[in-house]
């Protein structure tokens, strides 16, 4: 049986990675303007870790499992407990090869839910809010690999997406990977390693004139979050939230 009262209901895939959920959890709790409990609208989430591979290690692998078999698990699953409008918090999982299959489950099968797509949704509070043109990229290898947030931005030619070279690509990867420092290994609390090895890329493009950056990695904003620099941080994940509230309650979306 559903657990909402049939109303709307957000679903988050958990799990990739396990804070990441949290985060987007809380960030949509952020998002709402409630005077009391009854105020928030009703979340679910499940944290699946073991189900979802490497998203990043199948896109540069694909011979193996498609981490789109748990994804798809755990989208049924929120939708049999009463999820209407499900989001992963995870920007590699929306590369085409992993996001086109779990899309085709859902048509599949019939499941009526509403899957927001994370980078669509930070595509379009970018053309919206933004101002730059040049907007520099952090993500996983998966992410860069697959040319996800090009597809987006550089469609329509107003915004252009800036990577960094191979050698700083490096060094957020690790930030993030690192089995002795990275984020997904030490996320509460972060390591300063990773916090430096941010530091390091976002002092170098800061030199080269860009002062906009997208987090496109949903762990990234637990170091980053933290800098107190001169520059705009984009959030894929607090964009994502704002979307979810205002999907199920617009009438509570906070300004």
């Amino acid at each position: 049986m559903p657990l909402t009262k049939n109303r709307p209901a957000i679903g988050i895939v958990g799990g990739v990675g396990p804070y990441a959920g949290l985060d987007l959890e809380k960030k949509v709790f952020d998002s709402v303007d409630a005077h009391c409990d009854q105020d928030y609208p009703d979340v679910m989430m499940i944290s699946a870790p073991a189900l979802i591979s490497d998203r990043s290690y199948y896109i540069m692998h694909p011979e193996t499992d498609n981490p789109c078999t748990g994804i798809e698990y755990v989208i049924q699953k929120l939708a049999d407990a009463g999820a209407t409008h499900i989001a992963i918090p995870c920007n590699t999982a929306h590369s085409p090869i992993i996001m086109n299959q779990v899309r085709k489950f859902i048509e599949i099968n019939g499941i009526d839910v509403t899957l927001l797509n994370i980078v669509e949704e930070t595509w379009k509070w970018v053309k919206e809010k933004c101002s730059s043109r040049d907007i520099v990229l952090y993500a996983t290898k998966g992410t860069y690999w697959s040319g996800v947030y090009r597809k987006f931005f550089d469609s329509d030619g107003t915004t252009r997406i800036v990577e960094p070279d191979d050698e700083d690509k490096s060094l957020i990867w690790d930030a993030i990977y690192s089995r002795e420092f990275g984020i997904k290994a030490f996320s509460n609390p972060v390591k300063d390693q990773a916090l430096q090895n941010f530091m390091t890329v976002t002092e170098k493009m800061i030199s080269r004139g860009y002062d906009t950056f997208i987090m496109g990695c949903t762990e990234i904003p637990l170091a980053m979050g933290r800098f107190k620099l001169p520059i705009t941080l984009i959030d894929p994940a607090k964009i994502l939230a704002r979307a979810l509230v205002k999907a199920v309650c617009p009438e509570r979306l906070k300004e």
